[in-house]
């Protein structure tokens, strides 16, 4: 009974001991060791697959060809074929919604709505309800028509109505017409606008991107934007643009969903065949990570700098690489669950800094937290 009070009394005064120098009862009884002391936190974020997985994860957007510098259109409808018809004992209306996007509604100039009669048996008229008002109404003969809604008449949500007059004295059939070649096309300019989606795991995935497009050779200056982020510029461009960029190049115009591209040029240009490819090989993750003048001077002083991320699952055995501008830092063997790295005063410059995680293996990586400790 005495042996046990006696050791009691010590594993008491171990604990007390431990607490009173700051180490966390918590990882000390699991051997989970963590930072102690102030930190200050530069950046977190999750990186996904990294490493070598031999697989491609790529997609190629095509974005077509068009003229820089003139109107633009955008196509808001287009049908090959829609039939209406309205009778007393039944209808078959369409109606339609018309979103217009707001980068190209600011530059708006009208929407056009064309289409070609194939078959009306002419019993009432062909009415076109644009956000509720009468744009178009009358007997549609066997042509083409046009109706412009101007660009006061436009907002961001719309709806189009395509409905007929009641047949009249002819109380037993109903008015109907067949149209073809149905299109609603926004004009707007002269800077081009297109989107395009993107997909979590696409942007998880993310190693490059890459723009391809050609031009004839005509002189000016093209600048191309992603999502307002300026990703190309050049005067007097080549005839093949091949324009490769890397996450920390464009990581942070990158969204999940809808990603806009904005091109406009000084001068009349051609663009053939655009093209936006997502992705690539998965390898290599790189992230931005920015300083200031105090973050420096707190590491270069009493402060020490520390990685911290969670291997969430190792896909593959190999070496795991961390470079801080381009200088590898020591790594040792990475195992599953909480990891952390530390790297010396010099290695963080104030301003931006890449960190960049590669390897021989292939690894799930998440919850990183790059930190200065003091």
């Amino acid at each position: 009974m005495d042996e046990f009070v006696v050791l009691l009394i010590v594993a008491v005064v171990a604990i007390g001991g431990l607490m009173l120098i700051g180490t966390p009862l918590a990882n000390w009884a699991t051997g989970n060791w963590t930072s102690t002391g102030n930190f200050r936190l530069l950046s977190s974020f999750d990186l996904g697959r990294v490493g070598l997985s031999g697989n491609e994860s790529s997609r190629t957007v095509n974005l077509g060809s068009f003229m820089l510098g003139e109107t633009q259109t955008d196509v808001l409808k287009d049908m090959a074929t829609l039939g209406v018809s309205q009778g007393y004992f039944g209808a078959d209306p369409k109606k339609f919604d018309m979103p217009v996007s707001a980068n190209i509604l600011a530059t708006l100039k009208d929407v056009k709505i064309s289409f070609n009669i194939e078959e009306s048996n002419l019993y009432g008229n062909l009415v076109f309800k644009w956000n509720d008002k009468v744009v178009f109404d009358k007997m549609a003969n066997l042509r083409s028509y046009e109706i412009v809604i101007p660009a006061a008449d436009v907002k961001a949500s719309n709806t189009l109505d395509i409905v007929c007059g009641t047949p009249g004295l002819y109380f037993w059939a109903a008015t109907s017409y067949k149209l073809i070649g149905f299109k609603a096309i926004a004009e707007y300019g002269p800077e081009k606008f297109l989107s395009f989606a993107l997909y979590p795991q696409e942007i998880e995935a993310w190693s490059k991107g890459t723009l391809r497009f050609s031009t004839p050779g005509q002189a000016g200056e093209i600048t191309i934007k992603l999502n307002g982020y300026e990703i190309y510029r050049s005067s007097n461009p080549e005839r093949q643009v091949t324009k490769e960029f890397t996450y920390s190049d464009i990581g942070g115009a990158l969204r999940v969903g809808d990603n806009v591209l904005s091109l406009k040029s000084t001068s009349a240009f051609a663009i053939d065949n655009l093209q936006f490819e997502i992705g690539g090989p998965s390898g290599a993750k790189e992230r931005e990570v920015n300083a200031t003048k105090d973050d420096v001077a707190l590491l270069n002083g009493a402060g020490r700098g520390e990685i911290e991320f969670n291997v969430d699952s190792i896909l593959k055995e190999g070496a795991l690489t961390i470079k801080i501008n381009g200088k590898q830092i020591n790594v040792q063997a990475v195992t599953t669950g909480k990891n952390t790295v530390q790297f010396d005063s010099g290695e963080i410059v104030e301003g931006r800094n890449t960190i960049a995680f590669a390897g021989t293996g292939s690894w799930s990586i998440s919850g990183v937290k790059v930190r200065i400790v003091y």
